[in-house]
């Protein structure tokens, strides 16, 4: 008889000690804990940031033009320009906060790791968007229920925010940030200030119309706004 074929796990992917921005992304998809290991030992430059954050910006507006076909051909073009910037505004905006809340909770980060953790943080939201695109895609061009789409963009970004919160968690098995309680909160403020941003820059699901335009100038919060899509999608 035939003795059973053993069946060998996939090799994990390794990685040489390189800091190059290219590399570093593929880490951070593959192999995230070597992205925290190098901004935690402050071995990543600058220039890899500045890789995080326009890799982030472009995977954001693949995903916004998936959606945004969901409202025909000026939507997802609006969309493809208001995704990225939904992750940049808030980015900048709670940029200050994440310095300040791991300085007070015990994992003080330099300027150059705050713009590191930062940015890889929306390259990994960004990441698991883009993959999740072809679908956003084709209920987008398939179904003409606002409320399925709703809740499908929200799954998506859920599950790309899970991710990046677990991403966020392997800092803490570098042992000068194993107190990262500031960074759990900042990573709280930073959920809150991206949907209250997606937001002010609606509508992104829908055409504009002449009333509206392209933004909506009147203050609404984001509960209220979700609120009120789902209450028009009947």
């Amino acid at each position: 008889m035939n003795e059973p074929t053993e069946i060998k796990p996939p090799p994990v992917p390794v990685f040489d000690g390189s800091t190059r921005p290219g590399v570093m992304l593929e880490a951070l998809l593959k192999a995230p804990e070597r992205v925290t290991d190098a901004i935690g030992k402050d071995r990543a430059s600058v220039r890899t940031g500045w890789f995080f954050l326009i890799g982030a910006l472009l995977f954001h507006a693949v995903f916004g033009a998936a959606m945004g076909l969901f409202g025909g051909a000026e939507a997802g073009l609006a969309s493809a320009f208001k995704a990225p910037l939904v992750g940049l505004f808030a980015l900048v905006l709670c940029f200050p906060s994440l310095y300040v809340f791991s300085s007070v909770g015990g994992a003080p980060l330099s300027l150059r790791q705050t713009f590191l953790t930062a940015t890889s943080c929306l390259a990994m939201i960004g990441l698991l968007l883009v993959g999740l695109a072809p679908v956003a895609w084709l209920f987008a061009v398939s179904t003409a229920s606002l409320r399925f789409m709703m809740i499908l963009v929200l799954v998506a970004w859920g599950i790309a925010v899970w991710f990046a919160r677990r991403y966020l968690n392997g800092i803490r098995l570098i042992p000068e940030f194993q107190q990262s309680g500031g960074i759990s909160c900042w990573f709280l403020v930073f959920v809150v200030v991206s949907l209250q941003m997606a937001t002010c820059l609606r509508p992104m699901l829908t055409a504009p119309t002449p009333e509206r335009g392209w933004l909506t100038s009147e203050k609404k919060f984001f509960m209220a706004h979700f609120s009120d899509c789902w209450e028009r999608g009947k």
